[in-house]
């Protein structure tokens, strides 16, 4: 197989991969959506483009969605969100209030 053969067979089978990827990446936010699954802090500041600093600023005052606590112990609060509440604030966030 001549260089240029060898060149395409790699980058087909890397567009293949990230194809597979991609798919897979799909599947798994559907289900997650679907099954209104929890996400984390971390996950919720990334998809609202918001500091974690911001959104706790924003659950005190009541106008983002209030989080889930995850964890019994004081001194480590792991806080998880619903998506679609996520997607609710997201939707209209000026408009959102805390329904608590």
């Amino acid at each position: 197989m001549d260089e240029l053969g060898k060149t395409f067979a790699s980058n087909s089978s890397k567009r293949h991969v990230e194809d597979n990827v991609y798919f897979e990446a799909q599947v798994v936010a559907a289900l997650m959506v679907e099954t209104n699954a929890l996400v984390p802090i971390k996950t919720a500041s990334k998809l609202c483009s918001l500091s974690r600093q911001e959104i706790d600023r924003r659950i005190h005052k009541g106008t983002f969605p209030a989080p889930k606590i995850l964890s019994s112990e004081d001194n480590a609060i792991r806080k998880a969100f619903r998506l679609h509440d996520l997607q609710n604030w997201i939707d209209a966030p000026a408009d959102y209030r805390s329904p608590n």
